[in-house]
């Protein structure tokens, strides 16, 4: 059986794996697309025993952020009870999940290789996870027949070989589920004889992993329109557990300088390149770059898709040929944009999404993100595509598990919520959104991340090197986004399906992963200035849509549509007309801070109104502003401080307020994406008609040091 399935790289998959007794899919099943990458099962973190939950969060708090196996030794302990040895197969809510049980399978399987015990090591599980995901979870045909390659620019994602949850239900298919499943049993693989698996065990390893990677669904120039990433963990594997390199060393290379060659040009009829004018991720290639979708950088699948560079090192050693020096200079460069322009301090994504609230700050995305980038970084370190690459990495995934770990003390549990800052909309937020399976991938993702060598615990010489203050910029979507060592922001021109952009951060996040003034969001509640006459308003920096008269903010032509660390102070400015007033807004960007002045010319006669609001963010109680609370002219010329209602803490200093200016905080009303608010400080001015006024908003950021 396995002769024919190893001799050569069939076109049909008919020609490989279809010896070993497996399930297909009803003649009648009901195929339907799968868009998300984890549809919403039942089952949350409430299956797990709450003693196991304390434990495991004592020992997660304990645990030191470089040491990843003892991190993640802690967030699985409350899955272990949940072992049915009569399934084979973690159970919860009576359903054994391909995804909860391949990420448990990862775990064990480097458990093993590394020599580890407690709970993340259970070599007597391994087989039966190999088990369960080659043999009820293994789906041969549907309707009896093998699944042709989708025709370009299709996002087809049920086909077969392939894998699926229990019974044959196609409807959990997608190539994310695949490319995990793959990753899994190679690493189960590799273990084989630390863990004892039988000869059938490894068979049915081989057998299902060539004959999903070799199928006319995964061969190139087949692929998930511009995500390559999942092609490249289903070659790897092949590669792995057949021993023959050809797929890595063929297909592998041909989707990497596809990408690349259509990261200027567009690979799909009446589609956009893959990347935009200063790189940013373009989640739909098939449609044109004016699409909704494709006017907003897409930054969680930008790195889950880097994470295809995770086996350049690999192949070339297997004897791939060196990629064209085009390839490799877009993959530099996309390497740098990916770690400027989306990475903070926090270890968390500086996100933008045009997926909107269906991606934007959802848990398991941020984990996917992380896997992406750190894997794809590390396993193309000989390329050297950034400078430090891999003492970057490792500084960027310790401040991922700090972040974690803080997330899990605040919330009490180390299952965390499905999404942060209260955003919701997705599909995947709902009450019987999965809390263990995205624990079991935050384990999973330390576990490889430790065995590619990005550990940093006590005492061992593995150097990391923090991310730089550095900026990126996209002319084509109107994206700058910062990211420095006590700080996160990112300037958006208005993008009009989350009502968010204008000539303000749009956002403005703390070193810890904090949010200051906001997540998102326009006009009440988000950062900004509004002028008004009567009942009408003029100007409005941070409208959320395109207006008349609103000018884009223009960046210095030498760090338009690049990516880079940030030398010194840049200055961005924008600005806006509307019947007698002119605006001009200026932005001086910093390293600890940021400083705006607003020049306002008012041409009428009469005097406008205009008000300046400084927005917090967040529930709790300890912020220092309270609703209601009102100052006077005194009070807003002295340095505020202000502590946001979970703690954390920025300066305003307000300069150029004519005489009369009241301040008053108020409650602001929830939008979809800025939904969790806190109290507003809300400045209200007079500006004299024939006259210019200059208003000064200068914001510190301190030192992360709570």
């Amino acid at each position: 059986m396995l002769a024919g399935a190893l001799a050569g790289l069939p076109t049909d998959a008919t020609a490989a794996g279809t010896d070993v007794s497996s399930p297909a899919a009803p003649a009648a099943a009901v195929v339907r697309p799968q868009s998300e990458i984890d549809p919403p099962d039942a089952g949350d973190g409430a299956a797990a025993d709450p003693g196991a939950l304390a434990s495991a969060e004592d020992r997660l708090q304990d645990a030191d952020p470089g040491d990843l196996w003892a991190a993640a030794g802690a967030v699985i302990s409350p899955i272990d009870p949940l072992w049915s040895p009569g399934e084979g197969a973690y159970v919860v809510s009576g359903v054994a999940r391909a995804r909860l049980n391949a990420e448990m399978l990862l775990v064990h399987a480097y458990a093993a290789l590394a020599g580890r015990e407690g709970s993340a090591s259970h070599p007597e599980r391994v087989e039966p996870l190999v088990r369960l995901l080659t043999g009820r979870m293994y789906v041969a045909r549907l309707n009896g027949r093998v699944a042709k390659a989708p025709a370009p620019g299709h996002s087809v994602t049920v086909h077969a070989p392939g894998f699926s949850d229990p019974g044959g239900d196609v409807r959990s298919m997608h190539q994310a589920l695949d490319a995990v499943v793959a990753r899994a049993l190679a690493v189960a693989w590799r273990a084989r004889d630390v863990v004892g698996l039988s000869a059938e065990a490894r068979e049915l390893i081989q057998d299902r992993v060539s004959a999903v990677a070799r199928s006319p669904f995964w061969r190139s120039p087949s692929r998930l329109l511009n995500q390559i990433n999942w092609s490249a963990d289903l070659y790897a594997a092949d590669a792995t557990v057949t021993g023959d390199p050809r797929l890595l060393k063929q297909d592998y290379r041909r989707q990497l300088i596809w990408f690349a060659d259509h990261a200027r040009k567009a690979a799909y009829p009446g589609g956009a390149p893959n990347l935009g004018s200063g790189f940013a991720f373009r989640y739909l290639p098939q449609r044109a770059a004016t699409n909704p979708t494709n006017r907003s950088d897409t930054v969680e699948y930008a790195n889950i898709v880097l994470g295809a560079l995770a086996y350049v090192d690999e192949a070339r050693a297997a004897g791939m040929p060196q990629l064209p020096k085009r390839t490799r200079d877009v993959f530099r460069r996309l390497a740098r944009r990916v770690t400027w322009g989306d990475w903070t301090a926090a270890g968390y994504p500086n996100w933008d999404s045009g997926k909107g609230v269906g991606r934007l700050h959802l848990t398991q995305y941020w984990l996917l993100a992380l896997r992406g980038y750190a894997a794809g970084t590390e396993g193309s370190a000989s390329a050297g595509y950034l400078p430090a690459q891999v003492p970057t990495t490792r500084w960027l995934v310790r401040r991922a598990v700090e972040l974690y770990q803080r997330r899990a003390d605040t919330g009490g549990s180390v299952i965390l919520p499905a999404s942060a800052f209260g955003v919701s909309g997705s599909a995947l937020v709902k009450n019987t959104f999965d809390g263990l399976t995205g624990t079991a991938r935050f384990a999973s993702t330390l576990a490889e991340l430790a065995d590619r060598g990005l550990a940093s615990p006590p005492g061992a010489r593995a150097p990391v090197t923090p991310l730089p203050a550095a900026y990126s910029h996209d002319s084509d979507i109107g994206r700058l986004a910062v990211t420095t060592p006590r700080y996160s922001t990112a300037f958006l021109q208005p993008w009009t399906p989350l009502r968010v952009g204008g000539l303000e951060p749009a956002r403005l996040l703390d070193a810890r992963g904090r949010a200051l003034t906001g997540v998102g969001g326009s006009g009440q509640g988000a950062l900004g200035l509004t002028i008004t006459a009567g009942p009408r308003r003029l100007i409005e920096t941070q409208p959320g849509v395109r207006r008349k008269g609103h000018t884009e903010l223009a960046v210095p032509k030498s760090r338009r549509d690049h990516a880079a660390p940030l030398s010194g102070e840049m200055t961005v400015r924008g600005g806006e007309a509307s019947d007698g007033v002119d605006l001009d807004v200026t932005h001086r960007i910093a390293s600890g801070s940021l400083r705006t002045t607003y020049r306002v010319r008012n041409a009428r006669s009469t005097a406008v109104q205009a008000e300046l609001r400084i927005p917090t963010y967040g529930r709790g109680a300890r912020g220092s502003l309270r609703v209601g609370q009102t100052l006077g002219p005194k009070a807003l010329r002295r340095l505020l401080r202000i502590t946001t209602p979970v703690g954390a803490r920025f300066t305003v200093r307000l300069s150029g307020l004519p005489s009369g200016a009241t301040g008053r905080v108020v409650r602001v009303a929830t939008q979809a994406g800025n939904p969790t608010p806190g109290p507003q400080l809300r400045v209200r001015v007079l500006l004299p008609g024939e006259r210019t006024t200059t208003l000064e908003r200068l914001i510190r950021v301190p030192a992360a040091t709570d």
